[in-house]
């Protein structure tokens, strides 16, 4: 260990002069033999945003949003009829295809697609922001309530608001909902 001295005499921990990957504690005198490795120094530390700092970005909002593609298409794509599957079963499935239903799978996976890369973006521009470690963008692979609510929790921890995307895709959902029993009743 090279004895070379910090800057500041004080005591503290500095980088460790021996090239180690942690810190080690500087007496204010000598090089101790105590070490604090790096899964010791616990996670990043979010320093305060600029005032002014929004905690929204566009990604989020079309996040948001989205789903009413796929409320639009449940009203507008035709539904077949309950009779109509329960015929499909006799008849079997080649003959009864309904191309309303290809339809409507591939608007419900391109939402789902665009919903994963939005989130990623999203986690750019909170970073580029500075936040620390923002909530990550793959969640969104589990469903976009997952990343919306954890998303508007993290921002909301570090900047006291940010939870109106949640209120929002909340009537959103509710908006889909709504869209499916009719397209289905109707």
């Amino acid at each position: 260990m090279t004895a070379t001295t910090p800057e500041l005499g004080e005591p503290r921990w500095h980088a460790d002069p021996s090239g180690g990957p942690g810190l080690r504690w500087w007496d204010g005198t000598q090089w101790t033999t105590a070490v604090m490795g790096p899964a010791e120094l616990g996670p990043p530390v979010q320093q305060p945003l600029p005032a002014g700092t929004s905690p929204y970005t566009v990604p989020i909002w079309v996040i948001v949003f989205l789903p009413l593609l796929t409320a639009l298409g449940a009203l507008l794509i035709p539904t077949p009829s309950l009779s109509s599957m329960f015929e499909a079963q006799t008849t079997g499935p080649l003959q009864a295809f309904e191309p309303s239903g290809l339809i409507r799978n591939l608007l419900s996976l391109f939402v789902y697609g665009t919903t994963v890369a939005l989130a990623y973006a999203d986690r750019r521009a909170l970073e580029q922001a500075g936040y620390v470690r923002p909530f990550h963008w793959a969640w969104a692979f589990l469903s976009t309530g997952v990343y919306v609510v954890g998303r508007s929790i993290i921002v909301q921890r570090r900047l006291g608001r940010g939870l109106t995307p949640i209120w929002v895709w909340v009537g959103v959902t509710v908006l889909g909902l709504a869209a499916a029993f009719i397209s289905i009743l109707g």
